[in-house]
């Protein structure tokens, strides 16, 4: 069956540190976790896992993970970072955009044959590069374009000029952010983010002024973290990396002959908890990376997931998960009985989160 959805994450706008600290992954531990953009379930496979079953219900996300599981597979380092369209800001390209899609052609014979057939129609936007393709991408290319309309650019590369943290933030503090503001709340409200996202992304969400949430989440970003070393925010801001060593763990050189020997490790999955309990079987998992997936759904709805989840969980497995914009679920007390939260540990690794745009990071491990 052929793929008829789109890309909506090309990368996963998550701190893949948080889900290191948290689930605590040992050598052999089977690992669950949401695909997305695939980041974190490659990440994931940097700390030598039995396995990871990379789950989403997006067969286009699965496609996404496809197309990196291969480049990785197939090309050496360079020419899968090049597979992928990373590039770098101010630096020339290496080779004309035609390159990409010959490494397409070397690496598609390790896809499956529907990620096959959704990659070959669309091998103009390889040529781009795909790292920047999806939905939530191309809307970080609307919000820079009307910044540069807004602002003179040099502004804004400034904001990656400076050499100290202090330095950064008083620039920024002293820049006219009214402008920032305006624009916000010009594209960072329901009805825009439901174009990028999906309505039903917001159905939970109670707070009445995204505009201001996501205000109040740039200021964060700009004066906690250190610009030139947060690739969240030169993805951004620049669409770009800013420089080879602040990327994403599964993207770096030193990582990748890890990468490359763990990768027949990864499995992708498509379906639901429900799907992975039937083929898995119960207490099956060791680590489980839930990503923001209860983002939108209701209290029951999400302590029916958590019980699922706790099925496919072994003794003592790690939990994590985050909301972007909703406010927490409750867990019922069945599943409090079952799980012990870490609030310590998730509000001391939320406050190092360079992603910097999610409202809160959560941390539990299975009672017994």
């Amino acid at each position: 069956m052929p793929i008829t959805d789109e890309v909506v994450y090309a990368n996963v706008w998550e701190d893949p540190e948080l889900n290191r600290r948290s689930l605590h992954v040992k050598p052999g531990d089977s690992v669950l976790s949401i695909t997305s953009g695939g980041c974190n379930s490659l990440c994931l496979l940097l700390e030598n896992p039995g396995r990871v079953v990379s789950i989403d219900l997006n067969p286009a996300q699965l496609g996404m993970l496809e197309y990196k599981r291969a480049a990785i597979m197939e090309l050496e380092y360079d020419d899968y970072l090049e597979a992928l369209g990373v590039t770098f800001y101010g630096k020339s390209p290496r080779h004309p955009s035609e390159y990409r899609v010959q490494l397409f052609d070397r690496i598609k014979k390790h896809m499956s044959p529907e990620a096959r057939s959704f990659w070959e129609g669309r091998r103009e936007r390889i040529a781009k590069g795909i790292f920047m393709d999806g939905k939530v991408e191309k809307f970080f290319a609307i919000y820079r374009r009307m910044l540069k309309w807004l602002y003179n650019w040099s502004d804004i590369e400034r904001l990656f000029s400076f050499g100290t943290l202090e330095e950064q933030r008083n620039y920024y503090l002293g820049m006219n952010r009214r402008k920032w503001k305006f624009l916000n709340q010009c594209l960072l409200n329901k009805f825009v983010l439901s174009l990028v996202k999906g309505s039903h992304s917001f159905e939970q969400v109670e707070d009445p002024d995204l505009a201001a949430n996501l205000n109040r989440k740039i200021h964060r970003g700009m004066t906690r973290f250190f610009n030139p070393d947060n690739y969240f925010m030169s993805l951004m801001l620049l669409g770009e990396h800013y420089k080879p060593d602040a990327m994403s763990p599964y993207l770096l050189r030193e990582n990748f002959p890890v990468l490359k020997e763990n990768i027949g490790r990864l499995e992708i999955f498509k379906g639901v908890l429900t799907d992975v309990l039937a083929t898995y079987g119960k207490a099956s998992f060791d680590k489980l990376q839930l990503s923001n997936i209860f983002e939108w759904m209701t209290n029951e709805f999400f302590n029916g997931v958590i019980r699922e989840a706790i099925d496919l969980a072994r003794p003592h497995a790690r939990f994590c998960w985050r909301y972007t914009l909703a406010r927490p679920r409750t867990l019922d007390a069945t599943n409090s009985s079952r799980l012990r939260a870490e609030p310590e540990l998730a509000q001391k690794l939320f406050d190092l989160d360079r992603s910097f745009i999610y409202e809160s990071f959560h941390v539990y491990q299975l009672i017994s």
